[in-house]
């Protein structure tokens, strides 16, 4: 592969999620909390190219323990300035690896609920500081590495469709210019989609553009119900592999996957741990828009690079098909045109001749599918 640097794009990073082992144990010194030896595995039991911020100790076939690992590291953030420390640290790491347009995961539900007496109390300005001091993050890493920032706001679904509304009302009541995107996340098979009609309509009329979990755990179904609800993206969706009325609904409506290789192999059953299993080529191919995504980078191990290494390895992504999708992914982003218009010229520039002369040979021997040979002619006539 040309060794010049791809640039990369994320639209699926939960922002507790990515925090590394070596973080994790930084932020359990800083705010006084025991941390357990059997978190993580001892400097000589991993191998450190592969895992160089360390590597959490958690069965990779259990769900449940995944889970705990996720809950354990959260419960080290204690502070506002716990998520700049957690911010700065995923941004700057994955920006030097040409990172440069990233959507970020954060539940409010987390950031600032405490429950007195059975009610759910929102704290605002705890909020409007974790959000100062994830800003401040932003602005430290762009002083050395151009990179633009958006955030997602969470509705857990498995605590319930009122919480993931009184989530949606709470940032009514405190908007923030970063936050451009509404989420659906948490257990799939918790409850669905056609329960959650108030919060649906909420993120509408708040011009929340709207990215909701979908076919990861559960089937293929709960694909086609996330869009029926007015999903722009699709986070993971890998189960649409199975649909291929769906896979047409979603080359024809311009539906974005947020595909995440590393996380799909760890958490998804029907892959058997077994990265070949998975059906990202299949899904590419058949003329379905995907980009590569950390999802909880701190706690899968990974990073952007490593994604976008691992597409190029172990799928056999060319060059120009990884150039094809981060440019699928600014394409998606819930960012102003302008915005949109500045990253895809950015990404064209960085075009060789090389890659000017596969382009061309693409479109020619029309090899791809129709939906990709459309994308590589837009590219072709913005050079």
């Amino acid at each position: 592969m040309h060794n010049q640097i791809i640039p990369k794009v994320i639209l699926h990073e939960h922002v507790e999620g990515s925090i590394t082992p070596f973080m994790a144990q930084k932020l359990a010194d800083k705010n006084h909390i025991i941390f357990p030896n059997s978190l993580c595995y001892q400097a000589n039991e991993y191998d450190k190219n592969e895992f160089k911020n360390g590597r959490y100790r958690y069965d990779e076939t259990n769900f449940v323990e995944f889970i705990q690992t996720y809950d354990t590291v959260s419960s080290f953030v204690k502070t506002p300035e716990d998520y700049y420390l957690i911010t700065y640290d995923f941004l700057y790491r994955n920006a030097k690896q040409g990172l440069i347009y990233c959507e970020l995961f954060l539940s409010p539900y987390h950031i600032c609920t405490t429950e007195i007496n059975g009610e759910i109390i929102w704290n605002q300005e705890r909020f409007h500081q974790t959000l100062e001091q994830m800003d401040k993050a932003i602005i430290d890493v762009q002083k050395e590495f151009d990179v633009t920032v958006r955030y997602h706001v969470i509705g857990v679904r498995h605590l319930g469709a009122k919480i993931v509304y009184d989530t949606l009302r709470f940032i009514e009541k405190n908007p923030h210019q970063f936050i451009t995107g509404f989420n659906i996340a948490g257990n799939e098979k918790a409850g669905h989609f056609d329960d959650f009609q108030d919060a649906h309509q909420l993120a509408s009329q708040l011009k929340l553009k709207k990215s909701y979990h979908a076919g990861e755990i559960d089937s293929a179904e709960s694909i086609i119900q996330a869009l029926k609800h007015g999903a722009n993206r699709i986070g993971h969706g890998i189960r649409a592999i199975e649909n291929q009325k769906l896979i047409q609904e979603l080359i024809d409506k311009k539906i974005t996957l947020e595909i995440a290789l590393t996380s799909n192999r760890i958490l998804v059953n029907e892959l058997h741990g077994n990265i070949y299993n998975h059906p990202v080529r299949k899904l590419y191919e058949q003329g379905v828009r995907i980009t590569l995504n950390t999802d909880d980078a701190g706690i899968f191990g990974t990073d952007i690079e490593k994604e976008y290494h691992i597409a190029q390895t172990v799928f056999q992504f060319s060059r120009l098909e990884l150039l094809d999708i981060t440019l699928c992914g600014i394409d998606a982003a819930f960012v102003e045109e302008s915005v949109k218009v500045r990253l895809t010229h950015y990404v064209l520039s960085l075009f060789t001749a090389n890659d000017k002369q596969m382009l061309q040979q693409a479109i020619t021997d029309k090899k791809y599918h129709f939906a990709i040979i459309d994308r590589f002619k837009t590219y072709q006539e913005l050079l």
